[in-house]
């Protein structure tokens, strides 16, 4: 979970910077820092620059909320965008949502499977279609994952969106009736593997009118799908 107290959350440093141009991105980058976004809340988007090392530590350590300490005050925020290189290697920009602790927000959660279903006792395999649903919770109540246990799953059986224990106070945003993994025959999900299309081009969203990142936008691996900004 993430933590309670201001104390024990992650704190980022951070520091206003200019919007202008990709040039000066990159002078950024080469001096090991890394350019962002805060935006949301009924405030203004604010441009800022980060240590590039200490928050590619913190989106890859599992955290959805972190605290960027900006001009002596603290923004509380979630992570939303996270654009790399055409690699996928290094870090290029992050979007950040301004958010109130005491607002919920939607956010996507991964799911742990956790067990060995039966049905692969009996020629199954475990054919996962969803291994994320959105909720909605407040902020300091998001985990960093929702377990689901498998072990009573026989062949053809499958769980359900809806069927998934959910935390007090947590809402299913996902469709109740979405089915999130099932045990079909190896014969099944082999033809429907060799069925499918070939990989498709990575999405590229576009750069934001006053910002100059270049890169592949992904979902940050902590943060998973955006959050909806709080009104």
């Amino acid at each position: 979970m993430v933590a309670k107290t201001e104390n024990q959350r992650i704190v980022l440093e951070s520091e206003p910077r200019q919007p202008k141009g990709r040039m000066a991105n990159l002078r950024l980058r080469g001096e090991g820092k890394l350019p962002a976004i805060i935006y949301g809340l009924k405030g203004e988007s604010t441009p800022v620059a980060l240590d590039a090392a200490a928050t590619e530590k913190a989106i890859h350590s599992g955290a959805h909320l972190l605290d960027l300490k900006l001009d002596g005050q603290i923004e509380h925020v979630l992570i939303q965008e996270v654009q790399y290189d055409h690699l996928q290697k290094y870090m290029q920009h992050v979007d950040f949502l301004r958010i109130d602790p005491a607002k919920p927000v939607r956010v996507r959660l991964a799911i742990e499977f956790r067990g060995v279903a039966k049905g692969t006792k009996e020629g199954g395999v475990l054919d996962v279609q969803h291994s994320e649903i959105d909720v909605e919770t407040l902020p300091l109540e998001i985990p960093d994952s929702l377990r689901v246990n498998i072990d009573h799953l026989e062949l053809y059986g499958s769980v359900h969106a809806k069927e998934i224990a959910l935390p007090a106070g947590m809402k299913l945003m996902s469709p109740p009736e979405q089915i999130i993994c099932q045990v079909k025959p190896v014969k099944e999900v082999a033809a429907a593997t060799d069925a499918a299309p070939g990989p498709s081009e990575p999405e590229v969203i576009g750069k934001k009118p006053d910002e100059d990142a270049v890169g592949t936008a992904v979902a940050a691996p902590a943060a998973g799908k955006k959050a909806e900004a709080q009104k």
